[in-house]
């Protein structure tokens, strides 16, 4: 049957108005469920009307405070299987293709993105530019009172290696409360707090501090002028997204 092509775009204008209310980690969500959709045999005016359903769900457990991957009784991705086996050709043979397989590893690879390595370093990348901008500002501004600003513009290694795997540690504690199954979260809040993610990455700070501790004073110390920092600091902000943000 020829799609509707005038109710494909109200239903696209009505799944809008549900994208613009959606939080950041929703509508990747939302987008990572979008792309099964359309990689199934689900027909056009189907497929709109099912992301209108979900972008309506999404928004819904997003403002009960649900986790996105509760809508469809906690198995999106099952769900989108059930409609694609009803209008898939039938030949007779059932297997899992490797389309579905694909699928499901995408699923699980949404929840490991903030476990990798390239996801650390944007966060020490982050920490560190950020450091130098302040640095640079703070520098700029003793400058200008007619202070010296040498205090300001010179850091050790050592103290920009803390910086950097303290970030760390402190985003991925964090997220290791937010990337949990709705079964694990509620062991997590029967136990108070996940202790194997909060020793793993407090025995990283340990770590750190005994090594600053065994080579902070053998570890240089850099100084740069204020504009220098403030440049440096800048320029890694900027290449936050050409370096990883759209590389993800």
């Amino acid at each position: 049957m020829k799609p509707n092509n005038k109710q494909i775009m109200l239903l696209r204008n009505r799944k809008n108005t549900f994208l613009g209310q959606m939080k950041e980690s929703t509508l990747a969500f939302y987008e990572t469920f979008s792309m099964h959709v359309r990689d199934t045999h689900i027909p056009a005016q189907k497929q709109e009307e099912l992301l209108l359903d979900a972008a309506k769900r999404l928004v819904e457990a997003q403002n009960k405070g649900d986790a996105p991957d509760s809508i469809y009784e906690g198995n999106p991705l099952g769900y989108i299987k059930e409609l694609d086996q009803k209008y898939r050709p039938h030949t007779g043979t059932e297997w899992a293709s490797p389309k579905d397989t694909k699928a499901e590893e995408s699923f699980s690879a949404t929840g490991g993105e903030t476990r990798g390595i390239s996801f650390n370093l944007l966060i020490a990348w982050s920490a560190i530019s950020i450091v130098f901008v302040l640095m640079g500002f703070i520098g700029l501004v003793t400058e200008w009172s007619g202070q010296d600003p040498t205090p300001y513009t010179r850091i050790s290694l050592f103290t920009l290696t803390l910086i950097a795997g303290g970030a760390i540690v402190l985003i991925q504690v964090l997220l290791s409360f937010n990337n949990e199954t709705d079964d694990v979260q509620s062991s997590i809040r029967k136990k108070g707090f996940q202790l194997a993610s909060m020793l793993k990455y407090l025995i990283v700070v340990v770590v750190i501090l005994l090594l600053g501790y065994t080579l902070g004073k053998v570890l240089p110390v850099i100084q740069f002028s204020s504009i220098t920092l403030l440049i440096i600091g800048l320029i890694g902000l900027v290449l936050i997204y050409p370096i990883f943000v759209r590389k993800r």
